[in-house]
Formats: structure tokens, C-alpha cells, sequence
């Protein structure tokens, strides 16, 4: 029986995401490369074509054409993902609070003293500006 469609990245998605994101479009083999930068056990170069083919069925990724090779770039911004991402978690395991979810990051790792100033910034500016709701 096939695996149903997964409509998120994998962890394995993501981390080729963040390559692109970091990185901008990139071949195949860039890709690659920077996957096993510092990595002792060495990614494939077939097993990330693999996972490469399912992001652009995914619409994750799309494939254009350079001189020889087809460079590959993310669909989505960090930002948008991030965004579709955290809405998807409230939704579906959080029952929509924000509250609960909050609750929950701030809870199972310890915030930093600068994050925990940047969250009072962005909560007083929320206010500020009538975004809580």
C-alpha cells in the first residue's frame, strides 16, 4: 500500500529548503555538497536527486535550466513556509490556541534572556498597534 501524500517537508525536505534559503537556487550537486559539509556519513548523490523529484511533485521546489545543469530553487519563502507551518501545528495540534502553543515552546525549551525581551517587544507592539486579537 503506498504511503499517503504528506503535504509538509520531511525533516529531510527542510534541510534542503534551508540550503536554498540560505543559499539561493543551486544544481543538484551544489546541493550535495553543501547537505555533507561536516557531515560524516555522506548523503548520496542519487538519494538526494530522489528527494529532490518528490519536493518538485510536492510543489515544494521547481527546476529551471541553466547552461548545463538544472539549477533548482524553493516555491516558497523561509517566511511563508515558517507561516504555513506554525498555522498548520495551531491547527492540527494545538485545536487553533495560540495560547497552547506559545505555552508549549516557551515550556519544553528554555527561551534565552533576549529572546524572552524580543517576545515582550513584539506582544507590546501587537497591542500598539490593535494586532492582538
Amino acid at each position: 500500500m503506498p504511503r499517503p501524500k504528506q503535504e509538509t517537508p520531511t525533516d529531510r525536505e527542510m534541510e534542503i529548503l534551508q540550503v536554498l534559503w540560505e543559499k539561493g537556487s543551486l544544481s543538484t550537486r551544489d546541493i550535495v555538497e553543501a547537505l555533507n559539509q561536516g557531515r560524516r556519513k555522506k548523503l548520496a548523490y542519487t538519494s538526494v536527486h530522489t528527494i529532490l523529484s518528490i519536493m518538485i511533485k510536492k510543489g515544494l521546489i521547481t527546476k529551471g535550466k541553466d547552461s548545463e545543469s538544472h539549477i533548482l530553487s524553493p516555491v516558497h519563502t523561509k517566511d511563508d513556509m515558517e507561516a504555513k507551518l506554525i498555522q498548520r501545528l495551531k491547527r492540527n495540534v494545538f485545536g487553533g490556541s495560540t495560547m497552547r502553543l506559545v505555552s508549549r515552546a516557551l515550556s519544553t525549551h528554555a527561551a534565552s534572556d533576549e529572546d524572552l525581551a524580543k517576545i515582550k517587544q513584539l506582544l507590546e507592539s501587537l497591542e500598539e498597534n490593535d494586532e492582538v486579537k
